[in-house]
């Protein structure tokens, strides 16, 4: 207990409400356009509650509303009906008064992504108990170790049966640390969730969703689009950020046909659209892209293969996403995104793999940015920077820049 003659007492409840306030706002990265991190990993610990500093302090904060705005919850904590009554949830939820929330479901432990902690119901159970506070939802984000413990994106946008009950939703993050969607059973895969229709989002920016969920969007997107029924997509005519985790070949349900639709039908459809970001990004199976070579030519549901001999590939995008950033992906599926998306101002790559002595050619690209690229690459990324003719280049914690990279960029460069 702080005495009467202490200086933290002395200070003006508006000086102690501000510090306050300063302090909850928590440090947490659900927009892809600052995540230059190459981590796998990230921990979050929940903030010091600085109302233990004394009663004075204390009082102030209980009577603060936008203190309790900011509401992180452990999802590889064991969440029952019975627990969450008692959580800290509920404090929050109750002192935020009618203010609007932002609501962190992420993990605490950094585990191996093999150890499955059932994260599913820990995450069901949190988002029931915000039913009645949905309406009031700025900011939802939910980390998961595996994406089968991660809500379905279109359920959740219908989850009370009011299509506006998130109509003040403004980033909505889905991340997973690894897809698990294959281990599940075959007919998982097939089942499209039957949604009514969406209302429109005026004010959502930010959707950052992992892959299983995207092309569980682009199916019904797809059956939807030939009946003449708006999507969920539609619901989103103010996005300015588009960010993908964990969408390869190897996700349950993928199509071709799907990442087609996606590429030359959603993205174009999005007029505000600034950025777009993928972690994890692989369409191509060994290396060969298959039906965005041309048109389709069978059921865009079907997830095999077409036969035949590849056609040339064609930009499916005319129009420039001025922001392109891509994360842990490897050389033939970047490839594949920079024929896809046009001439970007800044591309943006982070612990990517390349494995061809071939550059990437890069040359039109304004801004040009490396992230933790580790030293296996050298040799290669000198011969793409001496190719590139941007006007900004920045290389932020690439352990490849050495001694032998000097030397190659200038080999390099000497002889363009």
């Amino acid at each position: 207990m702080a005495s009467s003659d202490c200086p933290i007492l002395q200070l003006a409840t508006d000086t102690i409400t501000y510090i306050l306030q300063y302090a909850v706002v928590p440090n947490i990265d659900f927009d892809p356009q600052v995540d230059l991190s190459g981590r796998v990993e990230r921990v979050h610990p929940r903030l010091y509650y600085l109302g233990r500093v004394c009663r004075l302090w204390h009082n102030i904060a209980c009577r603060t509303p936008s203190m309790w705005r900011h509401i992180p919850m452990y999802v590889d904590t064991p969440h029952t009906v019975e627990s969450i009554s008692t959580s800290p949830l509920n404090i929050y939820l109750t002192r935020s008064a009618t203010l609007t929330i932002c609501v962190y479901l992420l993990r605490k432990e950094k585990i191996p992504l093999t150890l499955d902690l059932n994260e599913f119901w820990s995450v069901e159970v949190l988002l029931s108990a915000l039913e009645g506070h949905l309406e009031r939802v700025e900011v939802l984000v939910v980390e998961t170790n595996q994406a089968s413990s991660l809500p379905d994106f279109q359920l959740l946008l219908l989850r009370s049966g009011d299509p506006h009950r998130l109509r003040r939703l403004r980033n909505l993050v889905l991340r997973c640390n690894a897809d698990d969607s294959i281990l599940l059973p075959p007919s998982s895969g097939s089942l499209l969730p039957s949604i009514g229709r969406v209302g429109v989002n005026a004010v959502l920016t930010t959707i950052y969703i992992d892959g299983r969920n995207l092309l569980a969007m682009l199916r019904s997107s797809s059956l939807q689009s030939r009946s003449g029924v708006e999507d969920a997509f539609f619901s989103m005519p103010m996005l300015e950020t588009f960010g993908i985790n964990h969408l390869t070949f190897r996700v349950d349900g993928y199509s071709d046909d799907l990442i087609r639709h996606f590429f030359l039908d959603v993205l174009p459809s999005f007029p505000r659209l600034g950025t777009l970001a993928l972690d994890t990004f692989e369409p191509i199976n060994d290396g060969h892209p298959w039906l965005l070579q041309g048109p389709s030519f069978y059921d865009p549901l079907s997830s095999s293969p077409p036969s035949g001999s590849p056609q040339p590939v064609t930009p499916l995008i005319s129009a420039s996403i001025p922001r392109l950033i891509i994360k842990r992906t490897n050389q033939s599926s970047i490839e594949f995104v920079l024929k896809q998306i046009t001439h970007p101002r800044t591309l943006i790559l982070i612990r990517c793999y390349f494995t061809s002595p071939s550059p990437i050619r890069i040359s039109s690209y304004t801004r040009l940015t490396f992230v933790d690229m580790p030293t296996d690459f050298h040799q290669i990324l000198p011969k793409m920077i001496a190719h590139w003719d941007g006007q900004h280049l920045e290389l932020v914690n690439c352990p490849c820049v050495d001694n032998d990279f000097r030397t190659g960029l200038i080999t390099e460069l000497s002889n363009v």
